[in-house]
């Protein structure tokens, strides 16, 4: 296929793409989890072949709507004073109405072509969503439970900029359900339970002894530009996750974390061989393995089966892959040749709620 093949049938993909995540993605019926801003914008974009060519070649192809409003706010993060501003009601305090807006992103784009089209292929999207701890929790409670009290030794595959991998100092309010973990740490997450079934809070968080992340590119809390893409990546409406993020990041700089730079399948092996005796092995990811090629997805699980010859661990995932309606939290069990597979919950998408399936 030439150049102007591929470009023709990635354009009639990002049209499709557009039009759909303005509707479904941005434009979800559960209005705190929607972006009225953006999903105007990316109907109006689906429209507009010079913009969407401005994404054609960014790092996540089936993402490239976010990658763009992405790189538009963190642009406007950056200081550049410019009329658009006056849209984002994260930026201004009575934003102006949404259906005026897309000249005014379509002028800023072309006006910032070249940095825009730099943005979205060097960083990807790594939303480093804190609120999806509440449902990792849950899970992590049961692995604790499961490798009979023993203190956990932790691996997040895509830890991005490792705010997940604190779960552990953070607290959780699950409403009339209970608490538990820390009221004075600064990252507090409420999540709403939606289902009659849930499992029994434990009295105290699981003890953590070792943790280590794996990321083809992680993000490092010191350096304020990585940190600005974090930031864009939140949706101009979302207060909240804006707040919680900034709480977690200043807990990352305060306590370091391990993460190592390259691919899960080349580094996977040398990480577990670090895995200290007497713990509890499990490996998770969140929203990860759906950016991940099928190929090396399966290659990576395909490595974890093989250590589990040798040692019991578990894998805990909530991945919205293609095909499904919800999120899904899962639960793995290794053991020896035998994996068992668990459907604990689904759960939307920053943690907002979550609805079992299982209650053991």
């Amino acid at each position: 296929m030439d150049a102007s093949m591929f470009e023709e049938k990635e354009v009639a993909y990002l049209e499709q793409s557009f039009t759909q995540h303005g509707i479904s993605s941005f434009g979800r019926a559960d209005v705190a989890n929607a972006s009225p801003l953006y999903s105007w914008l990316a109907q109006q974009a689906a429209l507009d072949q010079e913009i969407l060519r401005l994404v054609l070649h960014a790092n996540t192809r089936p993402q490239r709507p976010h990658m763009l409003f992405a790189a538009v706010q963190y642009l406007l993060f950056s200081g550049i004073q410019d009329e658009l501003l006056e849209f984002y009601p994260n930026l201004t305090t009575n934003a102006r109405p949404r259906e005026e807006a897309y000249p005014y992103f379509r002028a800023f784009c072309l006006r910032h072509a070249n940095e825009i089209i730099r943005l979205v292929t060097t960083y990807g999207v790594q939303n480093n969503e804190v609120g999806r701890c509440a449902d990792l929790l849950l899970a992590f409670d049961r692995v604790a439970r499961l490798g009979g009290g023993n203190p956990l030794a932790m691996i997040e595959l895509g830890p991005s900029a490792g705010l997940n991998m604190l779960w552990d100092r953070y607290g959780y309010d699950y409403g009339e359900r209970g608490y538990i973990g820390d009221r004075e740490s600064p990252v507090q997450l409420y999540c709403e339970p939606r289902s009659d079934i849930f499992p029994p809070l434990p009295k105290t968080i699981p003890v953590v002894s070792w943790r280590m992340g794996i990321d083809l590119n992680p993000i490092d809390v010191h350096d304020e530009r990585a940190v600005r893409w974090l930031r864009a990546l939140i949706w101009p409406e979302h207060r909240d996750r804006a707040q919680r993020i900034e709480a977690a990041i200043t807990m990352a700089r305060q306590h370091p974390l391990s993460i190592v730079t390259g691919d899960a399948v080349d580094r996977l092996p040398e990480v577990l061989a670090q895995v200290p005796d007497e713990t509890t092995v499990c490996i998770y990811h969140s929203y990860a393995m759906n950016q991940t090629p099928l190929p090396v997805r399966m290659r990576i699980f395909e490595q974890i089966a093989d250590f589990a010859q040798t040692r019991v661990l578990f894998r805990v995932s909530e991945e919205w892959y293609a095909g499904m309606s919800q999120a899904e939290l899962e639960l793995f069990w290794y053991c020896g040749s035998e994996i068992r597979r668990e459907k604990l919950a689904e759960c939307e998408s920053h943690g907002r709620w979550i609805k079992f399936t299982h209650s053991s």
